[in-house]
């Protein structure tokens, strides 16, 4: 899609209500999966594998509500519903920031507690998480919570469109940053500033800079974690989803420090502290993790998008 239909789309998205927005946000999704059954065919099998991940990690293993409920024992999920999930949640960035209505934001008292701490303490904080839910919708909430926030993402192949991109970000309080080495630099400035910058973990595009040795679901990649190393920030993860109530749900991750930093822990360590929480995520929720093109860790090249 060009910028102009970006445009247009935001347009509609902002003026139309919302249940005939979702509707046909619906409808492209499915028309989308109609007319690609190759594509279609490689998600389902991905879902097929995250669900039965869920299944036998059970209640023991600490998986989450959407596991222990037994929402994962009923018909597995297809390929219509992740990208159902996907056209709804593209649909939540481009109604923001013009739509006057706020997004309901639900956290746990853990949750709570993680952020409260990590915004009263001002150290600087890499906030690492994947393409999971309303990801664009969670970045402009928290960006709300903790004032000025920088965002390291891939830059889209149309110049226009990362434009439009960076232009609905920066309107929520969220700056990108991407291409190449200049973006690096203005990311470790901007930690070494004591700012928050947030980095998506999960990039299909370059598996060579995947930690390697993983065994679980949610490849990670080594750049940001080394990125917050350099810099002496802390590491939080963080996940959210869309809940069943249209709520956006977040969780986080005890935050972390990195070696040689006091009491830091290494690469490895920090790769698998935020796998095991990553797969617990997309266990609970197969249908909203969108980073089909990325490997699964552990796994051969397997491609979905």
């Amino acid at each position: 899609m060009t910028d102009w239909g970006y445009r247009a789309a935001a347009f509609f998205a902002r003026r139309l209500p919302p249940r005939t927005s979702g509707a046909i946000a619906d409808a492209i999704a499915d028309g989308y999966v109609t007319m690609h059954p190759t594509i279609a065919h490689a998600v389902e099998r991905r879902l097929r594998r995250l669900v039965r991940a869920g299944t036998h990690a059970g209640v023991a293993n600490g998986a989450p509500a959407g596991v222990a409920n037994g929402a994962l024992s009923a018909k597995t999920p297809d390929a219509r519903a992740t990208y159902r999930a996907f056209a709804r949640a593209v649909l939540d960035f481009l109604r923001a920031p013009a739509n006057s209505r706020a997004a309901r934001v639900e956290l746990d008292d853990e949750a709570k507690r993680i952020l409260d701490r990590a915004r009263t303490d001002g150290a600087a904080t890499l906030i690492v998480s994947g393409h999971f839910g309303p990801w664009e919708l969670a970045l402009r909430w928290l960006a709300s919570e903790v004032g000025p926030l920088d965002a390291l993402a891939a830059p889209h192949r149309s110049r226009a469109v990362e434009r439009f991109f960076a232009g609905r970000r920066a309107a929520s309080g969220v700056r990108t940053l991407n291409g190449g080495r200049s973006a690096a630099s203005e990311a470790l400035a901007r930690l070494r500033a004591g700012g928050w910058l947030a980095a998506l973990a999960d990039r299909g595009c370059r598996p060579r800079r995947h930690v390697s040795g993983l065994e679980g679901l949610v490849p990670i990649d080594r750049a940001p974690l080394l990125l917050a190393s350099r810099a002496g920030a802390r590491v939080l993860g963080g996940v959210s989803w869309l809940g069943a109530n249209g709520a956006l749900h977040v969780r986080f991750l005890e935050p972390f420090a990195l070696a040689p930093q006091r009491e830091g822990i290494s690469l490895p360590q920090a790769a698998l502290r935020l796998q095991l929480f990553f797969d617990e995520h997309v266990r609970a929720h197969p249908t909203q993790w969108y980073e089909w093109t990325a490997p699964l860790a552990g796994s051969g090249r397997e491609t979905g998008a």
